[in-house]
């Protein structure tokens, strides 16, 4: 059933009380909402919500095994749905929190066991967007933090296209503009002793390194066309045949 889906402007830096609180109401009553972040624009709802939380996976197409990341206010949050946090991510978090950062954890609450997929472990974004503070504020939950797209569909940087995919089927669109940084968030796993490059993104792998010099780096932790496949030749071996799909760039997470 398709419902009629609402488009606000928006300034993610000085958000509007209005924009905010109609945000904020569809939130609260399980609805979904896209909105831009630091990096591309985003699909939330309330990460508590079984039922919401199923309609994102079902208007993206995506595989329920897999999880969705989402965001939460600071690292005090944080630490209250993980079961430990190692120095190395506490270095990573005082570094780059708030910021284009995603990190792994084991995740102790069920609340969020909607979000996890087959697995125990869950992506945390806090971000530094007036928009999405103001947003967990209001709502006083996690929101999911997963790219506004159709799973192996580019992630979208302007809400006509979040438009184009999801007319019909998400409640309001925040149109805060065109994106600036066309990088989605840098992936780490900081669930085990050691920190595994998950997605290169918006913070270099060089500049991470200057904070946490080992991290492990897989074959597949590069999204197609991201510059750090040319700075890393010596670090790791990239696949032989490109890749060409969200999907298989986000074989382990879908995040922004």
């Amino acid at each position: 059933m398709l419902i009629s889906t609402k488009i606000l402007p928006v300034n993610p830096e000085n958000p509007e009380r209005n924009a905010v609180y109609e945000a904020g109401r569809i939130l609260k009553g399980k609805g979904i909402v896209s909105f831009p972040t630091e990096t591309v624009y985003a699909l939330g709802a309330d990460a508590y919500n079984q039922e919401t939380v199923a309609k994102i996976y079902r208007i993206k197409r995506r595989d329920r095994s897999k999880p969705l990341s989402v965001f939460l206010r600071d690292a005090g949050e944080a630490r209250k749905v993980v079961d430990h946090v190692s120095r190395d991510a506490q270095k990573l978090m005082d570094k780059y929190w708030p910021g284009p950062l995603t990190l792994v954890f084991k995740c102790t609450t069920s609340k969020l066991c909607v979000v996890l997929g087959k697995g125990n472990k869950l992506g945390i974004r806090v971000s530094p967007s007036k928009l999405i503070d103001r947003l967990l504020d209001i709502c006083n939950v996690p929101l999911t933090a997963t790219s506004a797209n159709i799973s192996g569909k580019k992630s979208c940087v302007a809400a006509n296209r979040v438009h184009y995919f999801f007319n019909g089927r998400i409640d309001l669109i925040l149109d805060g503009g065109r994106s600036t940084v066309f990088l989605p968030s840098t992936v780490l796993d900081v669930s085990g002793e050691q920190v595994i490059l998950l997605r290169a993104g918006h913070i270099p792998i060089e500049e991470i390194k200057k904070i946490v010099p080992r991290i492990v780096i897989p074959q597949d932790a590069y999204p197609v066309d991201c510059p750090e496949k040319e700075k890393v030749g010596s670090l790791t071996e990239l696949p032989s045949s490109p890749i060409t799909t969200e999907e298989e760039n986000d074989a382990r997470f879908n995040r922004i």
